[in-house]
């Protein structure tokens, strides 16, 4: 299933790797940020509308015990008050109708300024109604005070009158004292609020019996005093019933509307509990499909994350370690294996150039240990003529030697001396023609491992780009490395910032750990490649060495072939001087007869010069001695490397 995303990911650059991977980790962080983000927005919402209704409430709680003041004392503090409540009520609805979404809150917020703007328009109407209720009051009390003044100044005249001292008298001065008791016992009565009563139709009856008490009162007082007298009195009286009855009536309409303003004020709570009540079904909502995001997003995130981390890592080590294990083959000489290449990024790259200087090492060595072997069996040759013409020049001293002392009978040993000298000057020849061939040789070798010599330096440059490559990678792991733990860094402090906000942090919390361990992952994954790329330091420090090595065996067989091509030239000058003394050698021996004592001069020479062959003869051999054990330590060095 991953198949074609992993061949596709080969192909892409380590950089766009590592980018599409840290990317994919900060899109899914971004994704849990922004997540978290919009459930503490809502949840901050739903707080701040719990805190309108909260407010409501204590504007309904405050409206409802200024409420209760105004009623006892009505004053004008209580009336300010109350209007400013209502006010504050009126512009915390209004608002409310921009914050809240749901229809049916936007119904009960709706419903609510009504009722407030009803409970408006019913404490207006309760203020006139106080204010008649008041106007009643001062005048049934005034009234109550007219009536007792005059209930006084009728009795004072009637005690002041003929029958003062009589029995009838008396009982007049009691008259007059029940009456005016009960009087003042109706004015008690009627100065209880009417909130007091239960139901609210017995303030009807305030007062009543009293007043009954005292029209009979005053019904005997007309039994025993004039009409006259008391017709003051008795008008007085009835005006203070309408009074009283009108008082009563008045305090029942603003007891009426202050029931009317109590169950508006039980509405506006009543409200208030609907709208908290949804409010907190729709913060659990939004709080369970938050987690529910969130988790989500959580899981999602860790699964792509690992799933790139491991494919990521995947695509980065193992490329690593078959070039590593290439590496070391080459580092221990063994050249056999080869890399199968189907990548295009760096490590693909690198993979072919490693590919590549095995192939060109396996070539060079190969012509390296070809031409050491042509280098040997040219020596041998060498060594042989060398040998066959140390002999030749032995007999060719040996033979002088005889002329020497035998120079009286040169003359009857002219044809054996003359069939010597051409011995001598085919061997000669044969010397020349070899050491002309053992100088071909040693300058084909030179060009070869003047060859090998440059094969060895282009590959201790391809070397020195792998390491320069392979610092390329480490410098890209380091700002890894750095990406990682700035990345641990941030997810630990949003882990802190989350602790600090409790409860509604604790899944931003969660998430933030999960990014921090997979920052940590990442790091160790960075950390196990860097030690990879320094084994793989280790592998092209250890065959740029041995490169080195080769290079400088490559110039000291350059230095001693070039010797060996000297050795050579002087074995073929030495030769075709032999060549010229054979001729001599010949001339003399036709010129014998005549010209003995030069013969004998030649003689001498030609011995000087076997000597010096000889010598000559014996350096060629050393040569080649030492030529053949430069030859077989190179085929020993060549011999290290498997092809």
């Amino acid at each position: 299933m991953f198949a074609p995303l992993y061949r596709m990911l080969g192909n892409l650059s380590v950089r766009l790797k590592l980018a599409l991977g840290f990317a994919s980790v900060l899109l899914l962080t971004l994704a849990t940020t922004l997540g978290g983000w919009h459930a503490l927005n809502e949840s901050i919402d739903s707080s701040q509308r719990l805190t309108q209704i909260a407010a409501i409430n204590d504007l309904s709680k405050d409206l409802r015990a200024e409420r209760i003041t105004y009623r006892v004392l009505a004053d004008d503090e209580s009336r300010r008050r109350i209007s400013a409540t209502l006010t504050e009520l009126e512009r915390l609805l209004q608002s409310m109708l921009g914050q809240f979404d749901d229809a049916a809150d936007r119904q009960v917020i709706t419903a609510n300024q009504q009722v407030v703007g009803q409970f408006v328009r019913d404490f207006d109407t309760l203020q006139q109604a106080v204010g008649t209720r008041h106007t009643h009051e001062t005048a049934l009390r005034e009234q109550e005070q007219r009536l007792l003044d005059g209930i006084d100044t009728l009795e004072q005249k009637t005690l002041l009158g003929e029958r003062q001292g009589s029995e009838r008298q008396a009982s007049e001065q009691r008259l007059f004292a029940t009456l005016a008791r009960h009087i003042e016992t109706a004015g008690q009565q009627s100065r209880a609020p009417a909130y007091t009563f239960s139901p609210l139709s017995a303030f009807e009856q305030v007062g009543a019996s009293a007043l009954g008490a005292a029209q009979a009162s005053l019904a005997d007082l007309r039994r025993n005093l004039p009409p006259s007298d008391l017709q003051a009195t008795t008008a007085a009286l009835a005006s203070y019933v309408q009074l009283l009855d009108r008082y009563r009536q008045a305090a029942i309409a603003v007891e009426q509307l202050q029931g009317g303003l109590e169950t508006m004020g039980n509405q506006l709570r009543d409200a208030s509990r609907v709208l908290t009540r949804h409010q907190i079904q729709l913060r659990d909502e939004e709080a369970l499909e938050a987690r529910s995001m969130l988790s989500v997003i959580a899981l999602l995130a860790l699964v792509l994350g690992s799933l790139a981390a491991w494919l990521i890592t995947r695509q980065i080590t193992e490329p690593l370690r078959r070039t590593l294990q290439a590496a070391q083959c080459i580092a221990k000489g063994d050249l056999r294996s080869d890399l199968r290449v189907s990548r295009q990024d760096e490590l693909g790259q690198l993979q072919n150039s490693m590919q590549q200087m095995a192939l060109s090492l396996r070539e060079l060595i190969g012509g390296i240990g070809q031409g050491t072997g042509q280098l040997t069996a040219a020596v041998g040759e060498l060594s042989s003529v060398a040998e066959r013409t140390q002999v030749m020049t032995g007999n060719q001293k040996d033979e002088t030697d005889q002329v020497a002392t035998a120079m009286n009978e040169m003359a009857a040993t002219v044809l054996e001396v003359a069939r010597n000298a051409e011995f001598a000057s085919a061997a000669a020849t044969a010397a020349d023609s070899q050491a002309r061939e053992g100088n071909q040789v040693v300058n084909d070798a030179i060009g070869q491992i003047e060859q090998l010599a440059r094969q060895v330096e282009e590959s201790i440059l391809a070397m020195q780009q792998l390491a320069q490559e392979s610092e390329r990678i480490g410098s890209i792991l380091d700002v890894i490395k750095s990406v990682s733990s700035q990345t641990n860094l941030l997810a630990l402090n949003a882990a802190i910032e989350a602790a600090r906000a409790g409860e509604a942090g604790r899944g931003f919390a969660v998430v933030a750990d999960e990014v921090r361990g997979l920052a940590q992952r990442t790091q160790q994954s960075t950390e196990e490649i860097e030690e990879l790329i320094g084994n793989l330091h280790s592998g092209t420090a250890q065959v740029v060495h041995l490169l080195d090595s080769s290079r400088d065996l490559s110039r000291d067989s350059v230095e001693l072939s070039r010797r060996a091509g000297a050795a050579l030239g002087q074995i073929t000058e030495t030769v075709s001087s032999i060549q010229g003394m054979n001729q001599q050698i010949a001339t003399a021996s036709e010129e014998q007869s005549s010209v003995a004592e030069e013969i004998n001069r030649n003689v001498m020479t030609v011995r000087d010069i076997a000597d010096q062959t000889t010598t000559a003869s014996q350096q060629t051999a050393a040569s080649s001695v030492e030529l053949a054990r430069l030859g077989g330590q190179l085929q020993t060095l060549v011999g290290r490397f498997s092809l």
